[in-house]
């Protein structure tokens, strides 16, 4: 292979990693380790945030493998579909990642293991049955945020007492659960067009975009109720950090969910892919907001400070291109401002 070609081919697989969303799902498990009351070894951290990440790789590729004939239909640009990625490996790729995730969780024993099996499964039922069928194909995608928590939860592993640490960890769980649920279907609504051309019972191809927006806005404040009980049930080491850190997250939440709510009736695709952008660097900070409600605020910063500028970054770079090709809307996202302007004269 020449050098054009290796760079082409590192490339798709890069599009296909969609690094805008790779420090998330890590951190979740993170945050799972951090409420637990077992020994914080780095090694044990290290589990919990690369099992995670792993699996979450392992179902991009897998994701794209699935629905490369829906994608050749809306998103030719995209690595398989524009033949810059080979389906089959893709596949291959993910079942590689998908063999990272069991060994380190066949190491960290059988809590791991069922937790690792129970993610797998739905990754592949997300993406080969579920995703097409409305609401539940939400909200199966968004229990994978939950069942990292409880990963990293189980690499730690629980005290002989777990009487204050698994409400805690119940309540995180739920907000983790609505919020991806939540995000995945502010993704849908970016994709109704090419949903509906491709067969796809989405929530918003089946019932509309207004009757979506508001199933948004209600797992959001499921999120924002759960998020909050933890912090509370958590008790009162750390809980300032916590409750200014939900304070930055309820702000970028209202930024985010504020143009779905004003364009509900006629859903620009424009207007969801830059919700979801919001979304995807306020998951992060939710997520730091349990590492340091257990770590610390300093390892809090440490974490979320350069995993925010990295995700906005790659967004910056990568998000418009792969979303929605090189076309004017994407270049309308990559330049907000100008469109601003273009739609005020």
């Amino acid at each position: 292979m020449s050098t054009a070609g290796a760079v082409r081919a590192l490339r798709a697989h890069v599009e296909t990693w969609r690094p805008y969303t790779l420090w998330y799902v890590g951190l979740v498990g993170l945050a799972g380790a951090a409420l637990a009351d077992g020994p914080h070894h780095p090694w044990l951290l290290a589990s919990a945030w690369a099992a995670p990440t792993a699996g979450w790789l392992g179902g991009h590729y897998l994701g794209d493998y699935f629905d490369r004939e829906l994608d050749a239909g809306s998103k030719p640009h995209r690595p398989i579909p524009s033949g810059r990625l080979g389906a089959r490996t893709a596949s291959w790729c993910g079942g590689i990642c998908f063999a990272v995730l069991a060994l380190l969780a066949v190491l960290g024993g059988w809590g791991t293991t069922s937790a690792a099996v129970l993610a797998a499964f739905g990754i592949v039922a997300y993406s080969r049955w579920c995703k097409a069928r409305g609401i539940a194909g939400n909200l199966v995608r968004g229990a994978l945020g939950a069942i990292a928590l409880l990963y990293g939860a189980l690499t730690v592993g629980l005290s002989a007492d777990p009487g204050s640490t698994v409400p805690v960890l119940l309540a995180a769980m739920v907000a983790f659960w609505s919020h991806d649920t939540m995000s995945n279907l502010v993704g849908a609504l970016r994709d109704i067009d090419g949903d509906r051309a491709g067969g796809y019972r989405t929530l918003p191809v089946r019932r509309g975009a207004p009757f979506a927006v508001r199933t948004v806005l209600a797992l959001y404040a499921v999120t924002v109720v759960a998020a909050l009980t933890a912090g509370l049930l958590a008790g009162p080491d750390g809980r300032v950090g916590y409750l200014a850190t939900l304070l930055v997250v309820l702000v970028l939440g209202v930024v985010a969910l504020t143009p779905l709510v004003a364009h509900r009736a006629d859903m620009p695709v424009v207007v969801a892919l830059r919700a979801h952008s919001v979304l995807v660097v306020e998951r992060v900070v939710l997520a730091s907001a349990l590492v340091g409600l257990r770590l610390g605020i300093g390892m809090q910063l440490l974490l979320v400070l350069p995993m925010v500028g990295l995700t906005w970054w790659a967004q910056h770079l990568m998000r418009a291109r792969h979303e929605l090709g090189t076309g004017r809307p994407a270049l309308a996202l990559a330049t907000p401002r100008r469109a601003a302007l273009e739609d005020v004269s």
